[in-house]
């Protein structure tokens, strides 16, 4: 893994000019001092499913999201993975390999074609000591993610595991756009992705939309799913 990005850092050596415009991280920075801190950076082009870092990659280089979509994975035991976060366009990823002293604890992976800036680990340190903003921004957003951290795993926790689908279903669903009072997931993901979010087995996920469907609670269309009785779902979650 380490040397395989190795070679893709060396594959593309140039500064992408305005890579890092949309990284919220940045957003109080100058266009001068963005373009300084771009050239620090190397970058990097993923494909959907490739494996953009894994756990224990002892790599600390830190990444910026040019344009794309990624998947922040950990596991329960050896096997079972868990969706820890997405993160898009705008976002960064890696920091905390890069400020602490352990490597690698998650799995990154692409979900659609991503660009990425890698910038490394004393460069970023430097910068974050050079623009004391954008130390004060990174703060804000590793307090938050700690807080939201938290506050999932002490719900999951207390969650049997159908409760943990019915949950993740309720945090899919917008009001259909049409109306009548129904909710909608569109388009509706596939059992591996909605397990890996809620922490059970895809067996589980088939079961619970099974017995929703069954039930009348939701209907399966097309490539959506639509929720007539939210609250009923809203009920079985425990929420």
């Amino acid at each position: 893994m380490v040397e395989e990005l190795r070679q893709k850092l060396e594959a593309k050596t140039d500064p992408l000019r305005g890579g890092l415009a949309k990284i919220k991280l940045f957003s109080d920075i100058s266009s001068t001092d963005l373009y300084e801190i771009e050239k620090k950076c190397r970058w990097l082009q993923f494909e959907p499913n490739e494996v953009i870092l894994d756990r224990h990659d002892p790599s600390r280089e830190v990444f910026f999201i040019a344009d794309g979509l990624v998947r922040i994975m950990n596991f329960i035991g050896e096997d079972r993975e868990v969706t820890l976060a997405e993160k898009k366009t705008g976002d960064h990823f890696g920091e905390l390999a890069a400020i602490g002293p352990r490597e690698r604890t998650a799995r990154v992976i692409a979900i659609e074609k991503t660009v990425v800036g890698s910038m490394p680990r004393d460069k970023f340190l430097a910068m974050l000591l050079e623009f004391p903003q954008i130390s004060l921004q990174l703060l804000h957003e590793l307090a938050y993610v700690i807080s939201s951290m938290n506050e999932r795993v002490s719900t999951l926790s207390l969650m049997k595991p159908r409760q943990r689908v019915y949950l993740e279903l309720l945090r899919l669903a917008v009001p259909d756009p049409r109306g009548g009072n129904v909710w909608i997931i569109e388009p509706l993901p596939n059992h591996n992705d909605i397990a890996s979010w809620a922490g059970v087995d895809e067996v589980e996920v088939a079961a619970a939309i099974g017995t929703l469907a069954r039930e009348k609670i939701l209907e399966r269309k097309n490539r959506s799913l639509l929720i007539h009785e939210r609250e009923k779902i809203q009920s079985l979650s425990g929420m």
